[in-house]
């Protein structure tokens, strides 16, 4: 693999990460400060999105012609 196609695939995996980071730090909200927190659909959610957003990434950059 050369440098570009990492480049693409770690830049499309960016909103997963970020959903990921989303989730974790929710928990822990939950964890500490139940009564302040959303509700775990909500958390998850976000990490779907997240992942939803870095397939179509993927999809989209690798069929792209060079």
């Amino acid at each position: 693999m050369n440098l570009k196609v990492v480049a693409k695939v770690f830049g499309s995996l960016i909103p997963a990460i970020i959903g990921t980071y989303l989730l974790v730090k929710d928990y822990i909200a939950a964890a500490n400060h139940p009564e302040w927190s959303v509700s775990p659909m909500v958390m998850w959610m976000k990490f779907g999105v997240g992942l939803i957003v870095s397939i179509i990434l993927l999809f989209v950059v690798f069929r792209q012609k060079n």
